[in-house]
């Protein structure tokens, strides 16, 4: 198996883990814990789209990762991303 396929596999696991700990209620989404495994997961799976040439793949997980880490951040900050009132 290629180098890239592995990539695959442990992102794929970091953000599917994370997604199913979310889901029976493990942690909490704003978690330092579900953040972290989302960012590291879906830059590893962004690395492997890239080194695979798949480029919507890259920009899907580029962002998705972007996403968390913005949330990490204000995690680590001690905040919690709060929704417009509309």
């Amino acid at each position: 198996m290629e180098a890239s396929q592995w990539i695959s596999i442990a992102g794929a696991a970091m953000v599917l883990g994370a997604f199913a700990a979310l889901q029976f209620r493990r942690v909490e989404p704003h978690s330092l814990s579900y953040l972290s495994l989302n960012v590291a997961g879906s830059l590893l799976l962004a690395l492997a789209a890239g080194l695979e040439g798949l480029w919507a793949f890259v920009t899907l997980n580029t962002v998705w990762g972007l996403v968390s880490l913005r949330s990490f951040v204000l995690a680590l900050r001690g905040g919690v991303p709060r929704r417009e009132e509309g």
